[in-house]
């Protein structure tokens, strides 16, 4: 067993479809990717990587007036470990690859890491529940871990995640944009709206550099920031590189093997693709 996570805790991941690991980043540290996100959500990046900073859809397609401070209207920084050496660091936290190692062995991918925000006073700024094994055509998914740091202390007021015990064991449903949800964001069929869902859906209340682990299948959402905080996390996957495509690759991913060793006939890096893939600012 790694001495990062007890057999309790394992029990608790097998059982709930989650569990949190507590001060994985050290406080220096946590200012150190607050700063640095901050510098690029203010356009210090590649010229071809500035497509990877998307701004909330309510200030883009919704009309709102987008507040003086850029950072305050951020959604996301896409992918930042391709074109930034300090963002990259987080795809290799030792505690996180410690408790993810005892929970899908010794050989790990990382891919499509997000510095996500949540802005302030946006409270409609929803994420309805969703799975995110639905995107990703490899298997077994049990071999795959979703990974969310925050760097500010979350709770429902602002946004945190919120997750249902146990839903892991359910079926990966359909998924499918849902209309009056924040513009359209893709949800889990028959969930969002859902009252037994809701009803035992738990908020994830955490500290800086804390860390959840959960299962793919686990149905998870967030609501909008109901306050003047900022709700920055970084989030991430890891996948057994013992695991094996249901079909062709998406290079999008771009894997990265951050301990052990790749295995013949399943998962392989990927070169990533060019940063200026799309207009996200557009979308």
């Amino acid at each position: 067993m790694v001495a990062g996570l007890s057999a309790a805790k394992v029990e608790q991941y097998r059982e709930q479809g989650f569990v949190v690991v507590p001060g994985v980043i050290a406080e220096d540290a946590i200012e150190r990717y607050r700063r640095r996100a901050r510098e690029i959500s203010l356009g210090d990046v590649p010229e071809e990587a500035k497509k990877r900073l998307v701004r909330d859809v309510h200030y883009v397609r919704g009309g709102a007036q987008p507040p003086e401070d850029p950072e305050l209207s951020m959604w996301k920084i896409l992918n930042p470990d391709r074109f930034d050496p300090v963002m990259a660091e987080c795809l290799r936290f030792p505690c996180v690859l410690d408790a993810a190692e005892s929970l899908i062995g010794e050989d790990i991918l990382a891919f499509l890491m997000m510095f996500i925000y949540k802005p302030p006073g946006v409270p409609n700024s929803v994420h309805p529940f969703h799975q995110d094994a639905v995107f990703f055509p490899f298997e077994p998914q049990e071999s795959c871990v979703g990974v969310w740091i925050p760097l500010d202390e979350v709770s429902e007021e602002n946004g945190t995640l919120c997750v249902v015990p146990g839903s892991h064991r359910l079926d990966v449903r359909p998924h499918a944009a849902r209309e009056g949800v924040n513009f359209g964001a893709v949800a889990a069929d028959g969930v969002e709206g859902n009252e037994k869902f809701h009803n035992d859906a738990v908020p994830m209340e955490m500290s800086p550099g804390d860390c959840l682990l959960f299962n793919t299948r686990l149905l998870h959402r967030s609501g909008g920031n109901r306050t003047n905080r900022h709700r920055r996390v970084i989030t991430l996957h890891l996948a057994s590189a013992r695991c094996r495509s249901k079909g062709p690759s998406i290079s999008e991913f771009g894997f990265n093997l951050v301990r052990g060793r790749l295995h013949e006939g399943c998962l392989q890096p990927v070169e990533a693709p060019p940063l200026a893939l799309y207009n996200a600012l557009e979308k």
